[in-house]
């Protein structure tokens, strides 16, 4: 997560809503800092904050989990910056061992993206710890239409319309909607995998 003293924020940091992107922005043009892991939660922050921190202006961002998760088939599929075949994040983390199964699933049967979605999304998709988040925050970006809302947050915010979030960590291999990556039979078992997330986001 990124916290900056001076303009007294923390940003939190949802897995692939462009947090990346907007953690090196607000590092490298706002003096911030990367603090704690890179997805801590709102909670574990809280929990670990000083009582000044605890009042700091907190957002983050969603993104349609739908969309999400055809970007996570991508980054299994392209092996994206050969994490899945070295086994760790680059830090020497080990992956998860779904995260591994997924991959090997995808190479070994050179599964298109409906036939991952239909193998190993059978039950409600919960992120605990990120619903925890994003209900917490005082603020909201969204992933769709990001650059407009972040350039209206640091603008109102911190005075800052200059700030633009930098093209980083894309996903290769991912170019058309998402919802054209989706069969009717994987388009139907969204409803039901999706359903209740997408509509407390407002999706």
């Amino acid at each position: 997560m990124i916290i900056n003293h001076a303009y007294q924020f923390c940003f939190f940091a949802i897995p692939r809503t462009a947090s990346k992107a907007i953690s090196k922005l607000l590092v490298e043009e706002m003096g911030s800092k990367e603090i704690h892991k890179m997805h801590t939660s709102y909670g574990e922050f809280r929990q670990l904050a000083t009582p000044k921190e605890k009042d700091y202006f907190t957002f983050a961002t969603i993104r349609n989990p739908m969309d999400s998760v055809v970007s996570a088939y991508f980054k299994k599929k392209n092996d994206h910056n050969g994490r899945f075949s070295r086994g760790t994040f680059k830090g020497g983390r080990p992956i998860g061992a779904k995260a591994m199964a997924e991959y090997r699933f995808i190479v070994e049967n050179d599964a298109d993206f409906s036939t991952y979605f239909l193998e190993f999304y059978r039950e409600p998709y919960r992120i605990p710890r990120h619903e925890e988040t994003a209900r917490s925050v005082q603020t909201i970006l969204r992933y769709e239409s990001l650059d407009a809302d972040f350039a209206t947050l640091a603008a109102k915010k911190w005075n800052r319309p200059d700030l633009k979030i930098p093209v980083f960590n894309q996903t290769a291999g991912k170019s058309r909607n998402f919802l054209d990556y989706y069969t009717p039979e994987a388009l139907e078992r969204a409803h039901f995998v999706f359903g209740r997330l997408m509509g407390e986001w407002g999706y």
